[in-house]
């Protein structure tokens, strides 16, 4: 049994009204920011500091070093990481990192971890990354510690304090927290009794 042409086209012609409706689809990828580290110039140079850069890529940790010479010639740090919608065919590059939103702490502030019962625990680094992480809802902060072999780690905004309010090791001890003495105005005697 054959279908009327009329009905043939009518079908046909619902299709094509559908297919013009559908928005076209879009793809993502998350996004890296890296901080590659050339191992194998810093070994023959015999150099104290290594050569470093920043990459923004679509590749991850693991794919980035296989594909860029492997993990004898280059070291690999993940600084952040975000979604993007997209995609980066043709060599498009990445996304941008999102800026973090009400920030506490800026690029460049010294803090203080307040993670309980972290290894980091009391540690005190700078803020090299601040973005915002939609996926928690939540500012990341990237903090390198310059007292503890440069260690880099992420933190959530809740997990960090601000160490300038925070007392340095000295103050704590008893000779640093004896009151010092009024300032007395030049050429006065602070021996003599007041007026």
């Amino acid at each position: 049994m054959r279908l009327p042409r009329t009905l043939w086209l009518a079908g046909l012609l619902c299709v094509m009204v559908f297919a013009l409706q559908v928005q076209p689809a879009r793809g993502e990828y998350r996004a890296y920011e890296l901080e590659v580290v050339d191992l194998y110039d810093c070994k023959l140079n015999k150099r104290k500091t290594c050569l470093s850069s920043k990459v923004l890529t679509a590749m991850d940790v693991n794919t980035y070093t296989g594909t860029h010479g492997g993990r004898y010639h280059i070291g690999v740090l993940m600084m952040a990481t975000w979604m993007c919608y997209g995609d980066t065919s043709f060599y498009r590059p990445v996304c941008p990192r999102p800026v973090a939103r009400k920030a506490k702490f800026t690029v460049g502030d010294p803090v203080k971890i307040a993670l309980e019962k972290h290894i980091t625990e009391g540690w005190v680094g700078n803020v090299e990354v601040a973005y915002y992480q939609a996926s928690v809802r939540s500012n990341v902060y990237g903090v390198r510690f310059p007292n503890r072999r440069n260690v880099f780690a992420r933190y959530f905004e809740k997990d960090l304090k601000n160490s300038a309010a925070q007392p340095s090791p000295a103050a704590s001890s008893p000779a640093a927290s004896t009151p010092a003495a009024p300032s007395t105005p030049a050429g006065s005697n602070p021996a003599a009794p007041a007026q």
